[in-house]
């Protein structure tokens, strides 16, 4: 037998027995050990091929114990959640042990470039014109660190990365918006430049390059700019609506407080929805500083260098008129749904891996249905 360590000959000890946790129920199973006279490691060869966890769980009940894992606490999903739905009884640290090595098998696959699933086009919707739309969007939310032995940290942003096909926007630009008709996530503690290598290639699985438009939604982060022209260099960047409109509360309630200033603030958001990011600009650079506070004075300055900045990404009544969405909504939901949910719960600090891995599985399990199945199929 080959040594899985150092590649030399393993010579055969004898057969151990050892238990495992199946969802039909307790096994115990004599494996064959082996130990190398070289490199002094031993091995069970039938651990591995039967992919049976150091934790001492079947394959099966691994992806059960991660998808609990994912869902809520690990003491909950020990003392509760397996034992009511699957009859596993479990320890809170091997729930916990099982989902931080799935999400690390996770990752290691993603960084190899192993895709889950066979390539599947999309059927991507149209715009006004007729062209096919395709959208990425990028977002991050933060989440609260604890140092080795419960010592003190300073929290982490979770990156978030998604490629989606929303449905088109209804005529009445109010109109309350639709889930997307198909989604890929990835989330974790990325450097843009890991998630953007790992994102461009799921947008290539499902047919982003066969689309006629890109377009790009983000509110215009530190580096966002350059991530969008590095990996996805044909899309249209759009400034999310929300962000844009937020910046101007405080200079219209600096000019007019109480309800004239939510006036002002209503009307020159109906501008910049309506007329444009270069219009409102110049509507602003024309007002009287001599007759504003200084702090009034203050918040004017930052607000026309924000838009000076960002004003080629909020052509606002062209993208409408193209029926392209304007407001990152669907990447914020995706922080919501992905990480905040599970990662961000009262009274919880999290260390690096696992946070990380937790991260990757409720991206790849909140992404299309095939994913996760593909996953777990692949490991198997």
């Amino acid at each position: 037998m080959t040594c899985p360590h150092c590649q030399e000959d393993a010579r055969f000890v004898e057969y151990r027995c050892k238990g495992f946790v199946s969802l039909l129920g307790d096994l115990r199973l004599e494996r064959g050990y082996y130990h190398c006279r070289h490199c002094h490691s031993g091995h069970f060869p039938w651990d591995h091929l039967l992919r049976l966890s150091p934790q001492g769980l079947t394959l099966a009940a691994q992806e059960v114990t991660a998808l609990a894992g994912i869902q809520e606490s690990f003491a909950k999903a020990a003392g509760r959640t397996l034992r009511k739905l699957a009859g596993i009884r479990l320890c809170e640290s091997t729930v916990q042990r099982t989902t931080h090595s799935s999400g690390a098998r996770l990752e290691d696959l993603q960084r190899a470039g192993v895709a889950f699933a066979a390539p599947r086009p999309w059927d991507w919707n149209r715009d006004a014109a007729g062209r096919t739309c395709a959208y990425v969007s990028i977002d991050a939310t933060g989440i609260l660190m604890q140092g080795p032995d419960g010592a003190k940290a300073d929290g982490r942003m979770v990156n978030v990365g998604m490629v989606c096909n929303p449905q088109p926007r209804e005529a009445d630009a109010e109109a309350l918006s639709k889930p997307c008709d198909g989604v890929r996530y990835l989330a974790g503690l990325y450097t843009l430049e890991d998630l953007g290598a790992q994102l461009r290639r799921q947008a290539a699985q499902v047919g982003m390059d066969a689309a006629d438009q890109w377009i790009a939604l983000s509110d215009a982060g530190n580096g966002l700019d350059n991530f969008f022209d590095v990996y996805f260099p044909r899309a249209v960047k759009i400034l999310d609506f929300r962000h844009a409109s937020e910046h101007l509360t405080a200079l219209a309630k600096g000019l007019r407080p109480g309800t004239a200033g939510e006036k002002l603030l209503s009307a020159w958001c109906h501008i910049l929805k309506h007329a444009g990011g270069a219009r409102l600009l110049a509507i602003l650079g024309r007002l009287d500083r001599g007759k504003m506070t200084e702090a009034a004075k203050a918040e004017h300055a930052e607000v026309l260098t924000y838009f000076g900045n960002h004003v080629h990404r909020m052509d606002y009544p062209a993208y409408l008129g193209n029926g392209w969405q304007i407001g990152s909504g669907a990447i914020e939901s995706g922080c919501k749904t992905v990480v905040n949910q599970r990662l961000c719960l009262g009274g919880m600090r999290w260390g690096e891996h696992g946070s990380d891995s937790v991260a990757h599985l409720r991206a790849l399990y909140r992404s299309d249905d095939d994913q996760w199945d593909a996953f777990w199929s692949l490991a198997a």
